[in-house]
Formats: structure tokens, sequence, C-alpha cells
């Protein structure tokens, strides 16, 4: 049950950090959903051509930096509001990998290339796993012992600290979104790859749900991972429940965006008495 729950965890795991990173340099990511939806297509479109989880996997890595490029093409050269330019990343990926498929395959529905092979695997746990978990511990490592963690603390921080010390703020935050883009690039290639298969809209709003973990971790990397293993566990239980509960399916399948949504009203409610002292 714990490497089941591990392996769901994993996409949002990868997302989360990603996100994380960003956040903590002063950038609100929303264009993770459209960075691993984007990613999971290029995943299982590369790994079919090629025949290679390998160059899978790098195929959705370098599709979540392809799309995060956007994003600091429109927010930082064109000096667009990143919450629309995120957005619109959102609405044209999807449009774009049906285009894709269309010309590609033929059609715009779900796409099972044969010669996808299996993803390798480590005492039950995936290489997408295993480089969520190893990425979490690199990364606190990374935060509060290296430089470059402070500078990225910083970055979101105190923005003029850095400037004094000609450091520049914009730079830093155009890396830390490329590197968000990687991670979600791994968390897409994590979602298709594992099935071997693309199904149209199968980031099922996981990047809004690992936004919501970093906010529920409060910002912090393990309180974002045991948010991520949360709403996994909710999403297994949910899954679980089907057939034993007299709850319509589709209600009980749902249950995991309910607690999404909970979670970020409590969070609200916590941070708002905690600006008023109460």
């Amino acid at each position: 049950m714990i490497l089941v729950i591990l392996a769901s965890a994993t996409p949002l795991i990868l997302a989360a950090l990603g996100g994380l990173l960003t956040e903590r340099a002063g950038v609100l990511n929303i264009a993770l959903e459209g960075m691993i939806l984007g990613s999971a297509f290029a995943a299982v479109l590369i790994a079919g051509l090629s025949g290679s989880i390998f160059l899978g996997t790098l195929g959705a890595l370098f599709a979540g930096m392809l799309i995060s490029m956007l994003f600091n093409l429109g927010t930082f050269t064109l000096k667009g509001n990143p919450f629309i330019t995120g957005l619109g990343i959102n609405v044209l990926v999807p449009a774009l990998t049906v285009s894709i498929s269309q010309r590609i395959y033929g059609n715009q529905g779900i796409i099972r290339p044969e010669n996808i092979s299996s993803v390798f695997k480590i005492a039950g746990m995936d290489m997408f796993t295993i480089t969520a978990l190893a990425a979490a511990v690199i990364m606190l490592i990374v935060f509060f012992r290296t430089r470059q963690g402070l500078i990225i603390r910083s970055c979101g921080e105190q923005e003029d600290l850095l400037i004094s010390r000609g450091i520049n703020p914009v730079k830093v935050k155009k890396q830390m979104v490329l590197l968000s883009g990687a991670f979600s690039g791994l968390a897409g290639g994590a979602l298709s790859l594992n099935l071997g298969v693309y199904v149209p809209g199968m980031s099922a709003g996981k990047g809004w749900i690992a936004l919501v973990a970093i906010y529920l971790g409060y910002r912090r990397i393990p309180g974002v991972v045991l948010a991520c293993i949360l709403f996994s566990m909710a999403e297994w239980g949910a899954n679980r429940a089907q057939g034993f509960l007299g709850i319509p399916p589709t209600l009980i399948l749902s249950f995991p965006y309910f607690l999404t949504l909970a979670a970020l009203w409590l969070f609200s409610i916590r941070k708002s008495r905690s600006n008023t002292g109460l």
C-alpha cells in the first residue's frame, strides 16, 4: 500500500518541488498544470517513436523546460502578468497536444504506442519515485546549506539585498522557472510512462493540487512532500471506496478535489488569523 501511494504521489511531489523553487524565488508558477500535461504527451510521443523509456523521460524533461521558457518569455521578457501567462499556457497546451496528436496519429484521443517498455524499478519503487525522494533531500541541502539556496530564498524575500550584492534577481527567477519546468516535465513523464499511454486531460488538476500542497506545507520541503502524500492517500482511499459504498463513483472520485478545496480554505483562515495576531 505504501509503495502504491508513493507512486501515486510522485507526480505531485515532483511538480510541487518545482513550484516551490519558483515560489521561494518570488514567482507564482500557475503553469504547472500545462507543463505536466505537455510533458506527459511528449514522453509518450518520444518513447513511442524511439522505443526508449530513457529518451521518453528526456523528452518529458525538455518539454517541461520548453513550456517554462514560454512562461519566462511572457512574464519577464514581455512583462506580462505571470498569472495570466500561466493560465494562457494551461489553455494552450491541451489544444497543442490535440493538434500534434491529430497530425501524427490521426486521432485526438488516447495514444498507446505498443513498443513502450516498463519503467525501471528498484525495490518496488520506479525511477520517478526514487528521483522525487532524492530531489527532496537534495533541495533541503541546497536550500539551507549552500550559497545558491540562500540566493534563491533571498530572491523571494529580499530582492534589494541581492541587487546590492550585484546579483540579478530576474535572472535567478528565470532559472528557477526553468528548473520548475524540468521538475514538472518529470512529473508528466511519471504520469504517462508508468501507464504506457497518454490520455487527454490526464494531469487531472495535479498542477493545481501541487500548488495547494506548497502552501499547505508552509512552503517547506518536508511539509510539501507530506501534503502531496496526504492528497494521494485521499485519492487511493477514494479509488478503494468505489463499489463498497452506496455513493456514486463520480462523487467518490471527486473527494481528493474536495480535500484540496478544504485544505486551501483552512490555510487561508489560518493565514488570515496569523496576520491579524489572533
